[in-house]
């Protein structure tokens, strides 16, 4: 049989881009794994960078579902959506505890194309004052509304901050398209978090999705 150099070449390049793909990640999740950890003292237990993110199940509220004149719930568990780059940020439903990750998630809006990652909000209703769930509810509804492609969640028994362990009550977690944590941010972030982290998204969307 005659050797196709040209089919050989091809192969070739093939092999050499994919084993460059591993290797950057596994240099980024080393790295991040020290950086991550010294920047986050108050870290999880359960959620460790260069691990898997452990599934989440909420049975009470769920994913909101949007329907002509109002909208539904649905338990969920997840993230789903595995083979893209997941941003899963874990909120209070407080005044100030709602948007404690709101600058970095514009900044994502305005440089980033959401349609190369999944955004997944849950939202603890359960620290909210009995008077306040309902109107936590209609925000969040709102935000759905307004950001289609993300998916929502109403965690009304707060079982996201215990199953993952957030003393903080809050978290920002960075994942690759195969579920691994690249990076974390627990609790009220500083400014050098925010832009450690969206170094981490931009550096892993270039890998994952060039």
């Amino acid at each position: 049989m005659m050797f196709d150099a040209l089919r050989f070449r091809t192969a070739w390049e093939s092999v050499t881009a994919r084993h460059t793909r591993i290797s950057t990640i596994i240099g980024m999740a080393l790295t991040l794994l020290v950086t991550a950890t010294s920047n986050n003292a108050l870290a999880s237990t359960v959620i460790k960078v260069g691990e898997g993110l452990p599934v989440l199940s909420v049975q009470r509220g769920g994913r909101v579902v949007l329907e002509p004149g109002g909208y539904s719930v649905a338990p969920w568990s997840g993230p789903t959506d595995l083979g893209l780059v997941q941003v899963i940020q874990y909120v209070p439903g407080t005044r100030r505890g709602g948007g404690i990750y709101d600058p970095l998630t514009e900044r994502m809006r305005l440089e980033l194309d959401v349609a190369r990652y999944r955004i997944t909000a849950i939202v603890n209703i359960n620290v909210a004052s009995r008077f306040a769930k309902p109107f936590v509810r209609e925000a969040v509804v709102d935000k759905q509304r307004a950001f289609s492609l993300a998916t929502l969640v109403l965690d009304e028994d707060g079982t996201g901050k215990q199953d993952w362990d957030l003393s903080e009550h809050a978290a920002f977690i960075i994942t690759d398209a195969s579920g691994t944590v690249m990076d974390a941010i627990f609790g009220e972030p500083a400014k050098r978090d925010f832009d450690r982290i969206f170094q981490t998204l931009e550096a892993l969307l270039q890998v994952e999705h060039p």
